[in-house]
């Protein structure tokens, strides 16, 4: 197996396992087919999603996709190089970072685009971490100055912070629990994951890492929580009910609402820059989709239909 190919298989058990054996028992099917929606354009016109493959010798391959926002128009994005996953764009949509497998490690890289919301159409590509470790999840500071990220770079996984004129990073959580995928609000707070009291919630904290908040606080497993555009609240994923579902919070905790309520386990959800729909993916017997709903509840569309696009 060569670097790459490892590197693959890593961002895979990332997206399987992204709790680091924290599984629930309905998602404990091998995943053979995985379409997992990764990133909103600045404009909500195009969601893009990675898909996921088993290969037959174990392990498996990714590629990323997009589509718009009824499940049409499916295309590859040219040019983005292997593994590469989870844009966040800024509001203009003429940059976004994703991460991108560099051989043995995954980094952080910034795509400049000439048209905006289009990553395959990209004038420049720069590369912004070079650790041998693996580097997640990034999420524009509000004035776009910073990024968000987590890393495993000194052991468990830590939420990191980057200046991007200095490039100086900063370790915003210092403990030795687990705290990963960051995503910044519009009014300047941090929501994160962390199982520091021994089970897994959802937090906030300011950006300079201060002010941390249990907003979740519940005996369930509460996980990938994502901001609404104006900060007001966040969709989250949790199984308090016993599956995974979404629900969400205000910034404050209070308030927690159910927003999905269907079998199988529903993850990794995403708010639509302009608050009409949230995107997740809804993983049954091993086959994951991605979906995307009102945040309401209404409207809830399946926009993959459980095959590999792989192209």
């Amino acid at each position: 197996m060569n670097a790459s190919t490892k590197q693959l298989c890593t961002l895979a058990m990332a997206i399987i396992l992204p709790l680091s054996g924290t599984v629930a028992a309905q998602d404990q099917a091998e995943p053979s087919i995985l379409n997992v929606p990764a990133g909103i354009s600045h404009d909500s016109q195009w969601i893009y999603f990675m898909s996921l493959e088993r290969q037959p010798k174990g392990g498996m391959v990714s590629q990323l996709l997009m589509m718009d926002q009824n499940g049409e128009n499916i295309r590859t994005v040219p040019g983005m190089g292997v593994g590469a996953g989870w844009p966040i764009f800024t509001k203009d949509g003429k940059k976004a970072v994703l991460h991108q497998d560099f051989g043995p490690q995954a980094d952080l890289v910034l795509v400049t685009m000439k048209t905006p919301g289009i990553l395959g159409d990209f004038t420049n590509l720069e590369r912004l971490t070079l650790d041998p470790k693996e580097d997640y999840f990034a999420g524009w500071s509000p004035n776009e100055r910073q990024i968000t990220f987590y890393s495993n770079r000194s052991g468990s996984p830590q939420i990191y912070v980057m200046d991007l004129d200095s490039r100086v990073i900063t370790r915003l959580s210092q403990n030795e629990a687990r705290e990963q995928d960051p995503t910044w609000s519009t009014q300047g707070q941090i929501t994160f994951q962390s199982d520091v009291t021994g089970n897994w919630d959802v937090w906030a904290m300011n950006g300079d890492g201060t002010g941390r908040k249990n907003l979740t606080n519940h005996p369930g497993k509460d996980i990938f929580g994502a901001w609404s555009p104006d900060g007001e609240k966040l969709v989250f994923s949790s199984d308090r009910d016993g599956d995974e579902d979404l629900y969400i919070v205000n910034k404050d905790g209070s308030g927690i609402t159910q927003l999905t309520n269907a079998p199988g386990v529903d993850h990794w959800p995403r708010w639509a820059p302009d608050g009409s729909y949230i995107t997740f993916e809804r993983r049954i017997d091993g086959i994951g989709d991605a979906y995307r709903i009102a945040p309401d509840g209404s409207d809830e569309m399946r926009l993959t239909v459980g095959v590999s696009y792989q192209r």
